[in-house]
């Protein structure tokens, strides 16, 4: 019997008045309200069966319209999963999986097709970049909701989009299409721990939007979080404009990476 209580308290770090004692979880509940990172894969490769699986996990999830915008691409390649590794910096141990992707907004199929098909593609607007990111990060989430449930780790890649012009050129990657995120999937050699989040009295709202007390509730929750994981210095954020935060707080570390105008040229591109 999974003892969601503790499941609660894992991710939030505070128990739970409800009582969840009549609750049925599944594994694969289990395994999502559960997940955290994984930053260290082992030498196991997945097998092409496995991976062919995954990719029809991905595809399975949901779609505005049914439009699908959105391809997904498998680095296979060694010397091409080097050549990005080495444009990540610290974050090149992604690359040390056995499998990495890349999850692509992809505008330009359906404008092909609508080409194709002697319609003007009238809708090369904000409305669609947005379809196209949303399309594409469900399909990965459906993947690692898949990948999870099976006991593989994952850790999607957002720094990708911090070398884009690179990752457009290496993987020649045509008008239309753009990736949002990288993942890295394998087996796990350690197991990571469960990061705390918000309060749901923060995030979840009920009928109208409300922000009563939110500061309050921010400074508990950095409390919490520091007890079990305070951000060293190697891990704050901006330490070279701002100095050594003497508590290394989420909401410290947030507002210092927000203070600083990130990927600006994202627009352009």
């Amino acid at each position: 019997m999974i003892d969601v209580s503790n499941l609660y308290y894992d991710r939030y770090g505070i128990s739970s008045d409800k009582n969840f004692s009549k609750i049925d979880v599944s594994p694969l509940m289990n395994s999502i309200l559960s997940r955290a990172s994984v930053r260290k894969f082992s030498k196991k490769n997945l097998p092409q069966e496995l991976l062919t699986l995954l990719l029809t996990a991905a595809q399975s999830a949901p779609s505005k319209s049914n439009l699908q915008q959105y391809s997904i691409l498998v680095i296979q390649n060694k010397a091409l999963k080097k050549e990005i590794s080495n444009l990540i910096g610290n974050t090149k141990w992604a690359l040390t999986a056995p499998v990495f992707l890349l999850f692509l907004a992809d505008i330009r199929r359906n404008i092909k097709i609508t080409n194709h098909k002697g319609y003007n593609h009238e809708n090369n607007n904000v409305d669609t970049f947005m379809n196209g990111v949303i399309d594409a990060a469900l399909s990965m989430q459906s993947m690692i909701n898949a990948s999870e449930s099976i006991g593989l780790g994952i850790c999607p890649i957002s720094i990708i989009r911090n070398i884009i012009e690179e990752v457009k050129n290496l993987c020649q990657l045509p008008k239309g299409v753009f990736p949002i995120s990288g993942l890295a999937v394998g087996w796990p050699v350690e197991k990571s721990s469960v990061s705390l989040r918000l309060p749901q009295d923060v995030v979840t709202h009920y009928n109208t939007y409300n922000e009563k007390n939110l500061i309050n509730k921010i400074i508990k929750y950095d409390d919490r979080v520091f007890k079990v994981a305070p951000i060293e210095k190697n891990k704050q954020r901006h330490v070279d404009i701002y100095g050594v935060a003497k508590k290394g707080t989420w909401s410290e570390n947030i507002s210092r990476q927000l203070s600083v105008a990130e990927r600006k040229d994202f627009k352009n591109w």
